[in-house]
C-alpha cells in the first residue's frame, strides 16, 4: 500500500512539474510591427502590389525585415480613408524597434532599393504613391500567431 502511495505521490509531482514547466514556457510574441497603409495613384494600386511583390519584399528580407503580409481591402471605409480602388496594406515585423529603426535605414541605403524605388517615385510620371500612414504596433497577449525571423 505504502509502495502505491509513494507512486500516487511521485505521479502528482511530475505532473504539476510538467505543468508549471509549460507555463515557464509560455513566453510573450517577440517583436514589432508596422501596420502600413498606402494611398495609390488613381488607377496604380494593383501596380504597386505589384512591386512589392516582385521586389520590394524582397529588399526587406535582405535586411532582416519580416514581411508578415500584404493585403488589398474589398470595401471601402471612409472614415478610414480607405479607397478599395486605391489601397494597398501590409505589416512588417521586427524583433525590437531600435532593429526596425536599424533596418529600415539599411533598406533606404540599398542600392536596388533606391535603383527600384526611390528614383521611380521621385518622377511625376512614374510615380505611384500618393501618401502612407504608418502604425507601429507590439503584439499583445500569447494568442499572437506571428513568428519573427532573426
Amino acid at each position: 500500500m505504502l509502495k502505491w502511495k509513494i507512486l500516487a505521490g511521485l505521479g502528482f509531482a511530475f505532473g504539476v512539474a510538467g505543468i508549471l514547466w509549460g507555463y515557464a514556457q509560455e513566453k510573450k510574441a517577440p517583436g514589432f510591427y508596422e501596420l502600413r497603409v498606402y494611398t495609390a495613384q488613381p488607377g496604380k494600386r494593383d501596380a504597386l502590389a505589384e512591386a512589392f511583390a516582385a521586389k520590394t519584399a524582397g529588399i526587406f528580407a535582405k535586411h532582416g525585415i519580416t514581411n508578415v503580409g500584404y493585403w488589398i481591402p474589398k470595401q471601402s471605409d471612409a472614415e478610414l480613408g480607405i479607397s478599395a480602388e486605391n489601397t494597398f496594406i501590409y505589416v512588417r515585423g521586427y524583433p525590437s524597434k531600435e532593429e526596425r529603426d536599424k533596418r529600415v535605414a539599411a533598406v533606404r541605403d540599398d542600392p536596388d532599393f533606391k535603383e527600384f524605388v526611390s528614383k521611380r517615385e521621385a518622377d511625376p510620371a512614374t510615380k505611384m504613391v500618393v501618401k502612407v500612414h504608418n502604425i507601429d504596433m507590439e503584439p499583445h497577449g500569447s494568442y499572437t500567431a506571428i513568428k519573427l525571423g532573426k
